[in-house]
């Protein structure tokens, strides 16, 4: 894995934990997890990773990026992941 994609990874995932207040993005199906998850993906998918690239970072399947990446459009009509999101985009 490129070093490059490493570090960005890092930095996005850092920033979302900071933002979202959530340790455990990848063990736990708590709804905020699940939204600070989607988060991280859906950025590193705006930065130009493809679903295989993310789901080689996170150890989740193509199919879950694929899946989680998709769920935007739902989770958009929630204050809080409209809000956390736009905050890590500034950030970024």
């Amino acid at each position: 894995m490129n070093k490059e994609l490493i570090s960005l990874f890092q930095s996005v995932e850092s920033k979302v934990i900071q933002v979202t207040g959530v340790n455990q993005l990848f063990h736990t199906n708590q709804e905020e997890a699940v939204d600070a998850r989607t988060i991280l993906i859906y950025i590193l998918s705006e930065k130009g990773l493809t679903d295989t690239q993310i789901a080689a970072l996170t150890n989740l399947t193509r199919q879950g990026v694929n899946k989680l990446k998709n769920s935007v459009r739902y989770r958009k009509n929630k204050f809080s992941f409209i809000s956390d999101m736009q905050q890590i985009r500034n950030e970024l």
